[in-house]
């Protein structure tokens, strides 16, 4: 008999397949109330997925842009095909109340695979975490440790999943 082959989530992050993991955000069975890094890797399968409703909802109102899901949605797809996210760091402070993560995307365009490092904001609001935008003025020359750390990602993973890969 065949090994049946798994469809792992696009975010890479649980080792669970699509529908158990981010699909599970997209579809509005689970909210964003746990950690940024749910946030940060539901967001990265919502570009894969082309979903700008789910983008534009996860976004802080007071920074989101001016556009429709659909229109979001078709410029997503237009744009290349998302390939991989990697997560270095998540700097939380002690409230839960904001955080910064540094994380690396590739995506596939015309010219080839392109890769660019980020740092982006996240705030707990209303019961849940948004993404609002990149962080700027931040010298990541020198990141801050917890911006460096496989520990701290490991640890909001659990936050996540209760501690549990598949």
């Amino acid at each position: 008999m065949a090994a049946i082959k798994k469809n792992l989530c696009h975010c890479g992050l649980t080792g669970r397949d699509y529908r158990s993991c981010c699909g599970l955000y997209h579809t509005g069975v689970k909210l964003t109330d746990k950690s940024p890094l749910e946030v940060l890797m539901t967001r990265y399968s919502a570009f894969c997925e082309s979903n700008g409703e789910y983008l534009l909802k996860t976004w802080h109102p007071d920074f989101r842009p001016d556009t429709t899901a659909k229109k979001f949605s078709r410029e997503i797809k237009n744009g290349g095909k998302w390939v991989k996210l990697k997560v270095y760091g998540v700097l939380v402070n002690p409230e839960r109340t904001e955080a910064m993560i540094r994380y690396e995307v590739s995506y596939r365009d015309s010219t080839g695979i392109v890769r660019s490092m980020c740092v982006s904001e996240f705030v707990f609001e209303d019961g849940r975490w948004f993404y609002t935008d990149e962080a700027e003025n931040t010298d990541m020359s020198t990141p801050p440790p917890e911006l460096d750390s496989a520990d701290t990602v490991r640890a909001e993973l659990d936050m996540i999943t209760g501690g549990s890969k598949q």
